[in-house]
């Protein structure tokens, strides 16, 4: 249970960052459930994010049939091929929200993990191991011309780029070539989760760059542990709430539900002395650049 303060900031809210089923990891919701949680709540909607693909198709039917604004994204995973430059350009010509780097196919999500090895990370499915994972970043430690080429799509066609489980020097180098390709909207994923650790100076200086900077819910829960309450307030208040976007990460089967779970976030950071006017800025107004 929240308070009927964190209930009502919930009301109009956007959580960014949410998974559901079909999927090949357990999900405590599919789309539609979802959904009807999303409404009950007063929410205005969600952007649903994909290991295996895209799901930008899924969200069209969302919003033509609830009346709730849904996001669809694209995540350049082996399963569509990585870094593919045709499956973004017809992702961002149907719709979709935000263009993601590799998650679990990219090279430091599976040195974090120890391998490709998808039962580990509790999928429900044994499909092949991935032998190599993807980068950004060439031999020579530069952006390579894949990757500008899809940055190129999505300024071209003003889409957004979330950075994914890439290591902290390629979303610094990836922001700074972004930038420079002309991309205006940036996410940068979960910089408090362990797995995508992010020093608090670079999480100021992206943001000083013009990067919104995620704040997840999923780094608190006892399976994770990846830092505190106070620790994620803290790194509001340093980064500042005008460049910080808070969402749940939720979806896994052994979390609650994201819209449950977004308002005890609510709840966890108001206690934390957050106001709610700041709490405006994360979950109303900053995930707005995104999702319209």
């Amino acid at each position: 249970m929240v308070s009927s303060r964190a209930s009502e900031l919930l009301k109009g809210a956007v959580d960014i960052h949410v998974h559901t089923s079909p999927s090949l990891f357990p999900r405590s919701v599919d789309d539609f459930e979802l959904a009807e949680h999303a409404k009950q709540a007063g929410m205005k909607g969600f952007i649903i994010k994909a290991h295996e693909g895209s799901t930008v198709e899924r969200a069209i039917t969302l919003t033509n049939r609830t009346g709730l604004s849904v996001g669809g994204c694209l995540v350049l995973n082996q399963f569509v091929g990585g870094f593919n430059p045709y499956a973004v350009e017809l992702a961002l010509k149907l719709g979709a929200k935000l263009i993601w780097m590799p998650t679990i196919s990219a090279q430091n999500h599976l040195e974090f993990y120890g391998g490709g090895n998808w039962k580990s990370q509790r999928a429900s499915h044994d499909i092949r191991p991935l032998a190599r994972g993807y980068s950004v970043l060439g031999e020579d430690g530069r952006i390579t011309n894949e990757v500008k080429e899809i940055l190129a799509l999505i300024a071209e066609n003003d889409g957004a780029l979330g950075t994914g489980h890439l290591s902290v020097p390629e979303v610094v180098a990836l922001v700074d070539e972004a930038m420079q390709a002309g991309v205006k909207k940036i996410l940068v994923a979960h910089p408090e989760l362990d797995l995508t650790k992010t020093p608090l100076e670079v999480q100021q200086s992206l943001a000083g760059k013009g990067a919104y900077l995620e704040k997840s819910m999923l780094p608190l829960m006892p399976a994770w542990k990846n830092s505190t309450p106070e620790e994620t307030a803290a790194s509001i208040r340093a980064v500042g709430p005008e460049r910080c976007i808070i969402q749940t990460d939720f979806g896994q089967a052994s979390n609650p539900s994201p819209v449950e779970g977004f308002g005890m976030f609510i709840e966890v950071l108001l206690n934390c002395g957050i106001t709610e006017e700041e709490i405006r800025i994360m979950a109303h107004r900053n995930p707005l650049v995104f999702l319209e």
